[in-house]
Formats: C-alpha cells, sequence, structure tokens
C-alpha cells in the first residue's frame, strides 16, 4: 500500500551571519515544491529575519545556493520566531498538534524526510535559545517506529559534530541518516557572497542541493547522491578532516538505495 511523502525541513539558526542554514532550508523547500509534494504535507521551520533582515541589500528575498535566483517566495511559514524551539520540532515530527500548528500526520504507510542545517555541538542539534539533545531526537524516532508512524525516514542533518546526533539510533527502525560531519568534525560553509558579505551555503547542503535538482527523481537514490559526491567532497575538504572520510552515515543502509521519488515527489 502506498502512503503519503511527509517533508520537514529545519534551519535551526537566527542572525544574519547564518544567511546559509535559511537559504538552504528555502532552497530544498522549492526544489520539493517542483516535484509536487503539496504544502499540507511540508513543515518549514526557520526563524524568519534573513530575507528582510537591514543588512538584506536586497530586501525581500534569499538568494539560491544553485543559480542566485530568489527562494523565499513562497515559503511556508509554519514555525517561525520564537517558535522554532527543539519542544516544536518534537511535536510537529511526533504529530503532536495540541498547540494548533502544522505536524506530521504520518501513519504506517507512509515516508518521511526530514533536512536539518543549522550550528551543533557534540550531542545537540542548536535552535535559536535552545539546544535538541541527541537522546530527545533519537528517542523521539525509535518511539515513531515502536508506534509504526512511517515506513520509511530520511534525514539529513548539517551541523557541525551532527555524527554524535544518531548515536543510540535503534537497529530495527527504518530509518537512514546522512550527517555533515563526524563526531568531533566542524562543517565546512560554501559559497561566499561578496555583495551579501554571507555563505550561501555549506559545503556538504550545497553538494546534496545540486545532486537533488539536476537528478532524475525516478532513477537516482541517495546510494547514488553519496557516491557521486563523497570523493569531490572529501577531496576539497581533507583539510578539515584528515581522517578523510567526511559525511557519516547511519541506520538501515538499504534505504539509501530507495529512489527519491519514494521520499520527494507526489
Amino acid at each position: 500500500m502506498s502512503g503519503k511523502k511527509w517533508i520537514l525541513l529545519v534551519a535551526g539558526s537566527k542572525g544574519w551571519a547564518n544567511y546559509q542554514h535559511q537559504a538552504n532550508v528555502c532552497c530544498l523547500y522549492q526544489i520539493i515544491k517542483q516535484h509536487g509534494i503539496p504544502d499540507e504535507q511540508i513543515v518549514v521551520m526557520m526563524y524568519d529575519d534573513i530575507a528582510n533582515n537591514k543588512e538584506n541589500p536586497t530586501k525581500g528575498s534569499i538568494i539560491s545556493v544553485l543559480n542566485d535566483t530568489n527562494v523565499y517566495s513562497g515559503v511556508p511559514k509554519d514555525y517561525t520566531g520564537e517558535n522554532v524551539t527543539p519542544d516544536n520540532f518534537l511535536a510537529a515530527l511526533q504529530g503532536d498538534d495540541s498547540t494548533g500548528k502544522k505536524v506530521i500526520k504520518s501513519g504506517a504507510h507512509d515516508n518521511i524526510y526530514i533536512y536539518m542545517s543549522g550550528l551543533g555541538t557534540e550531542g545537540t542539534f542548536e535552535f535559536p535559545e535552545q539546544s535538541l539533545r541527541k537522546a530527545d531526537f533519537v528517542g523521539a524516532i525509535n518511539n515513531m517506529s515502536q508506534k509504526e508512524k512511517f515506513s520509511k525516514m530520511v534525514i539529513f542533518m548539517s551541523s557541525s559534530f551532527s555524527g554524535s546526533m544518531f548515536e543510540g539510533l535503534s537497529d530495527s527502525v527504518n530509518v537512514f541518516g546522512l550527517t555533515s560531519s563526524e563526531k568531533h568534525t566542524q562543517t565546512c560553509p560554501s559559497d561566499y557572497n561578496e555583495k551579501r558579505r554571507v555563505f550561501l551555503s555549506d559545503k556538504f547542503s550545497s553538494a546534496c542541493l545540486d545532486f537533488i535538482h539536476r537528478a532524475d527523481f525516478k532513477t537516482a537514490s541517495f546510494h547514488t547522491l553519496i557516491s557521486v559526491k563523497q570523493a569531490n567532497y572529501l577531496k576539497q575538504n581533507i583539510h578539515l578532516n584528515p581522517a578523510g572520510r567526511g559525511p557519516c552515515k547511519f541506520g538501515n543502509m538499504e534505504i539509501s538505495h530507495c529512489h527519491l521519488s519514494e521520499f520527494l515527489q507526489k
């Protein structure tokens, strides 16, 4: 039985200097929308202080790392400002609509894709004012699996030390996770924009966005993305990570062979 596809996009930071995180989320939203996923099945969390920031030379816009186009237009404002919190993230993910806001109402036959871009420390993904701890993050996923709230789940997390966030994930859950960094390494920003004096993305997200933007969703898989981008990523970032392992994979590796269309296309 075929179920719905649910998307959760999270920019965990605030402030002009962290432009890249909201830009990544907005860019990915626009790609997914082009492939037919309705807004009713997409939840977006971002502080929303970039597009109309006083530092922005082009008010009302956030620029894509892919082609310098405005990717802010039309992005849902499901959670903004002080509502961008770990508690609201966990509630949205698990379908708790007690706050009256949009949440993921997934069931046993549904697939979920999560993308998170932000700052991190070892064992945390940072939100603007609070930290999401790995125990709460992994606990929520394991709990959802036990309650059969999804069929398969894919998580991309772009933050420093993000490899630490999947420790404790049960081997039995149908989840595939890909992180920008190992447990002890940082994420590298990329695509510096002189006009705005900010980075538009990070090397992990930029590579992923470029692949997803160009891919045939019916034939390309997450495994293809990793195979195509991994060697180049490692070559560019060997000075940051001398061990040479680059992005880290977690969970059920069979799910990495799923086509993008199983998660990101109507």
